[in-house]
């Protein structure tokens, strides 16, 4: 089969490579294998191409978290019914290619009017959202800080918070995306530079402290969020592409985690604070069943019309590198993904 092969770590123009590798074998009682019709891209992609990511295969690699397409064969008698079945899963790695193996645990039955980039947003964007949002307690009218607001995983949590009416504050480092931001349902839109904004947080709060903040930066922010974070309050944290401004190692991963600083436990307790990790990889791989559930309350929320996906950046195979480079610059809003097979 074809598959999209990451060579080298660096530049997303002489990263990747298309290469013939062999099928990929079922060695569970749960694999499936499918025939790919589009896969998405993901900003913890752009890490591991940089070589930042620690999880990442060892080179050359088949990055690639989710794909939509039809399962071909089963390597269990009890999913029989899924062969011929459009399908939305997630992959632990080995998305970027023709063919792609995933649990049938964690995957779940699309229609085939639903778009490829709508279904791969619900799959990794969505899916870490609503996962996020359930660590939470929020209520009518909470205060909710969103980082990163414009991407992907932005976009959803402002859709899933809203369905709790909460009023949404959404960062954005990029000015030209503000318009987004608001059509999306942020309440309280800002633009900053250098991660200054908890003045500018406060003052539109009136000093009021913030009940869930979902963080996907690192570096300096931590800090700077727990400041904001009221008593009862969520912080989420997702993600460190802060760390993609730094080289690769182990003396750049100390002064990143230096950058985040560290908190005692019984500051939480005291201020009956919270502080949440999410790792979307690490439970696809070990609790599939979690994600699944996940997927099937987003997949009943967009046929409802509740949650509307963000997906036009629609790449082909051979525009991989240009997928890459405006993810890792920020030149998208919403979900970024390449067209295998034309839908």
């Amino acid at each position: 089969m074809k598959a999209i092969q990451l060579i080298k770590y660096g530049d997303a123009h002489t990263a990747f490579q298309t290469n013939e590798v062999p099928i990929p074998q079922l060695k569970s009682s749960d694999s499936v294998l499918i025939k790919v019709q589009a896969f998405g891209i993901n900003f913890a992609d752009v890490m591991a191409r940089k070589g930042l990511y620690r999880a990442a295969p060892n080179l050359p690699a088949i990055l690639g978290y989710e794909v939509v397409g039809t399962v071909e064969r089963v390597n269990s008698n009890f999913n029989e019914n899924l062969i011929g079945k459009r399908v939305l899963a997630m992959t632990r790695f080995g998305g970027y290619a023709e063919y792609s193996v995933a649990s049938s645990k964690g995957i779940i039955e699309i229609q085939d009017q639903v778009p490829n980039g709508h279904a791969l947003a619900l799959a990794t964007q969505y899916c870490t959202a609503h996962l996020a949002i359930e660590k939470t307690s929020l209520f009518n009218n909470d205060f909710v800080l969103i980082h990163s607001a414009s991407g992907g995983v932005g976009t959803a949590l402002t859709q899933l918070a809203k369905l709790k009416n909460c009023q949404i504050i959404g960062l954005t480092t990029t000015s030209s995306k503000i318009s987004y931001l608001k059509k999306n349902g942020v309440n309280f839109p800002i633009y900053h530079r250098n991660n200054n904004y908890t003045e500018e947080v406060l003052k539109l709060t009136k000093n009021q402290k913030i009940n869930a903040i979902f963080n996907s930066v690192g570096g300096h922010t931590f800090k700077k969020d727990l400041e904001l974070l009221d008593s009862g309050g969520h912080l989420v944290f997702f993600g460190i592409s802060d760390r993609i401004k730094s080289r690769k190692g182990i003396l750049n991963t100390l002064f990143q985690l230096l950058k985040i600083g560290k908190i005692h436990p019984a500051k939480l307790i005291l201020n009956s604070q919270s502080i949440n990790g999410l790792n979307l990889l690490e439970i696809a791989d070990k609790k599939p069943e979690q994600i699944q559930n996940s997927l099937k309350e987003l997949i009943t929320l967009y046929m409802a019309k509740k949650i509307s996906p963000v997906s036009n950046n629609e790449f082909n195979w051979d525009q991989i590198s240009n997928a890459h480079y405006g993810l890792e610059n920020s030149k998208f809003v919403g979900k970024v993904h390449i067209n295998v097979i034309k839908q």
